[in-house]
């Protein structure tokens, strides 16, 4: 899935453009889709396929860094040492991530994903006011308590615990919680955080019994879809970073949904996984819930509270 990052406020609102709507879009769309892709790869190994995607990603992004001579991240961490450290911790949560995302998919398991990427902007707030002791407004508490409660309810009716939902929601809150507090760009943060993972996977590939162990298979056409895991990871986040200083926070926050809502059609009508009414009940109290916390987030936005700003200025 996608890997997508809080986007940091600015002092001045962003003003959205119909080129960001369109860029934020077609990122979004690309992240909804991965099920199409991932379904591609259901004859390998949920870890092997990480592996390939964690290569792949940073053989792209290094690229990337070369050409446009994107060094400052090594300075950035001179000054900074303990965040090697930490870019390394978010670099295991993404995989986490990722690899339950994929276990998810090739196991029929598309529907608890997005179930996951529904509950995690509410994590995210719970998250804050946690670490950041963030204050949180009465319409975000009912939010979250709706969030809990679609919880209580598939444990009671369908007897089992949410656990995908769950790791989905609370890696992605916490990935991007690490994201709000680093000094690394988005691009960098992923590029230092998969360069450390790619020791890890190599050592992985070579001590398993799996197929992309054996070299041959390296140089086998088999090789260019597990390649394309690189490109089809980079290319969304850089559209989305890009739409970052086009669209205004609030738009893009609602656009967020988007991901979440593409793989729960997908889910429903294409891969025809069950959805029965206990599961309608769930996504329903979790739907209010963000209708809820977007309401909220929608009568708070930046831009509307610049402007009450300088109303009260200019009375004063």
């Amino acid at each position: 899935m996608a890997t997508q990052n809080v986007v940091k406020k600015s002092v001045t609102p962003i003003k959205t453009t119909r080129r960001g709507i369109v860029t934020s879009l077609i990122a979004f769309s690309i992240w909804g889709t991965f099920p199409l892709y991932f379904k591609q790869l259901a004859a390998y190994n949920a870890t092997e396929i990480i592996g390939h995607r964690i290569i792949w990603t940073f053989l792209c992004l290094l690229v990337v860094v070369v050409v446009t001579k994107r060094w400052q991240w090594i300075e950035i961490l001179k000054q900074n040492p303990r965040w090697i450290a930490l870019t390394f911790i978010s670099g295991i949560i993404i995989a986490t991530n990722w690899l339950t995302y994929v276990w998810a998919v090739n196991h029929d398991q598309i529907l608890e994903a997005s179930l996951g990427y529904f509950i995690g902007p509410l994590v995210g707030v719970a998250l804050s006011m946690i670490l950041f002791k963030e204050r949180l407004r009465t319409l975000q508490w009912v939010a979250i308590g709706f969030a809990l409660l679609s919880v209580v309810i598939q444990v009671v009716m369908l007897g089992s615990l949410p656990w995908i939902s769950l790791i989905l929601a609370f890696s992605f809150s916490t990935y991007g919680t690490i994201q709000r507090q680093t000094p690394l760009t988005a691009v960098d943060a992923m590029f230092v955080e998969t360069a450390m993972l790619v020791p890890i996977f190599v050592w992985w590939f070579w001590q398993s019994d799996v197929v992309s162990s054996q070299i041959s298979f390296w140089f086998t056409p088999n090789i260019w879809l597990l390649m394309l895991a690189g490109p089809i990871t980079l290319i969304p986040l850089l559209m989305f970073n890009k739409s970052t200083k086009l669209v205004a926070y609030s738009i893009l926050s609602f656009m967020n949904y988007l991901t979440p809502t593409f793989i729960f059609f997908l889910a429903v009508f294409y891969y025809n996984e069950p959805f029965d009414l206990h599961r309608l009940a769930v996504f329903g109290l979790i739907w209010f819930g963000l209708l809820l916390f977007s309401i909220d987030l929608w009568r708070h936005r930046p831009s509307k509270q610049l402007k009450a700003a300088r109303l009260r200025d200019e009375a004063l």
